[in-house]
């Protein structure tokens, strides 16, 4: 890690020391549900390739998912591999522009230059957006949205205030939606 040390690369790296030789781990959900996640980490992205990904954005590329994409240029997270419904896919850095793209026209006008689609939920087709409109006091992250599938963008609803405590969290609830316990 670089000069900060960011909570959700702490908790991702001690997950992925966790998991076993097939890279899953037993999770439990609510109500007790117990299962086994799959995980698959891509290797680091290449610096030049997070570069040019910051430079085409409208607003600073959060530090914390920068760090990230250095970490692993893509992830699936909590796959259920048996059912194949559940679980994060988080885009690497040549699959962004193109699902960005694809998102954008899905919603056309809704859709806000601010927004940056970094990953989707599998199964309902839920997307999980950086929202550069929103900074942290420190600028150095912004705010993450719900992309519930169900509604459109202006109805979508904050996940969380960065995405360096969206990921931690994730990983801290075991994969589960927890920005939807109301």
């Amino acid at each position: 890690m670089t000069e900060k040390e960011y909570d959700s690369l702490r908790a991702l790296a001690a997950l992925r020391s966790k998991l076993d030789a097939d890279a899953s781990l037993e999770v439990m959900h609510e109500g007790g549900y117990s299962w086994r996640a799959s995980f698959t980490f891509a290797a680091p992205a290449p610096l030049d390739e997070v570069q040019k990904i910051r430079a085409e954005l409208s607003f600073p590329l959060p530090a914390a998912y920068e760090q990230f994409l250095l970490f692993t240029d893509g992830a699936l997270l909590y796959h259920n591999k048996k059912n194949g419904q559940w679980g994060f896919h988080f885009y690497g850095v040549k699959e962004l522009r193109e699902k960005n793209a694809w998102w954008q026209q899905r919603y056309a006008e809704s859709w806000s230059p601010s927004y940056f689609v970094f990953a989707e939920s599998l199964g309902d087709a839920d997307l999980l957006l950086l929202d550069g409109t929103k900074p942290t006091k420190d600028s150095l992250d912004c705010r993450v949205l719900d992309g519930d599938s169900g509604y459109l963008p202006d109805e979508w609803e904050a996940a969380s205030r960065s995405f360096d405590e969206w990921l931690d969290h994730l990983i801290t609830a075991q994969g589960t939606k927890y920005w939807r316990w109301y």
